[in-house]
């Protein structure tokens, strides 16, 4: 494995066991309550609802319907591969999860608990935050499956989608009152870290894939 990858995985590993360790016995940072300080003055109807439809699309079952249309795409053309992987983006949502209570941070006093019972007992918790660390996870799956399969305009307007809902969502949630700043960091930390050892499985995968068809020839 190139070294680079193993420093920015260390590195990545670090900050966000730092950071998660911080919020556990700190709880809010002193530059969590000033950013949440600085927005409240700013609402233009625009932006307002521009990060009001990204959010949106990490809202309970939503996320499923994308994962969703692009496991199907890929089982339509036999990408077995490639399908598996896209389901196992999900596990982003049992990591966050799990953090959130291992954490055990409340929610700015802004958020509205408005969820099914099945998600009460967690999502009361901000530490981190699903939809960021999700987002990072998926999109950034599909931004490297296109970078690697599509061609010519598709793939540009599939990567510039795909980027821009990664970087959107962070502040999304944060403008809309429901995750402190350090929430949404840590969950970009974390969400990368997790992106890169999915992408790592792949590529050893495929690897050990195209050895064995090797052999058989």
């Amino acid at each position: 494995m190139d070294r680079r990858i193993v420093s920015l995985l260390v590195l990545l590993f670090v900050s966000g066991m730092a950071l998660s360790i911080a919020a556990y016995i700190f709880g809010i940072f002193p530059f969590d309550l000033e950013v949440a300080a600085g927005l409240k003055g700013f609402h233009h109807p625009l932006f307002v609802a521009l990060m009001g439809g990204v959010s949106y699309l990490g809202d309970r079952w939503i996320p499923l319907l994308p994962v969703a249309v692009i496991t199907a795409l890929c089982c339509f053309r036999r990408r077995w591969v490639e399908a598996t992987f896209v389901v196992a983006t999900l596990s982003a949502i049992l990591l966050a999860e799990v953090l959130k209570v291992l954490v055990g941070r409340p929610r700015p006093p802004t958020f509205i608990m408005d969820l099914p019972p099945l998600f009460k007992s967690i999502d009361q918790y901000a530490y981190p935050s699903g939809h960021v660390l999700l987002f990072v996870v998926f999109y950034g799956f599909m931004t490297y499956l296109s970078s690697k399969y599509l061609t010519d305009w598709v793939r540009s307007i599939s990567i510039s989608i795909c980027i821009s809902l990664i970087v959107l969502i962070g502040p999304s949630r944060i403008v809309l009152g429901d995750h402190w700043m350090s929430d949404v960091m840590g969950s970009y930390i974390i969400g990368a870290f997790w992106l890169i050892i999915l992408i790592l499985l792949y590529q050893m995968v495929l690897h050990r894939r195209k050895g064995a068809s090797t052999q058989k020839r």
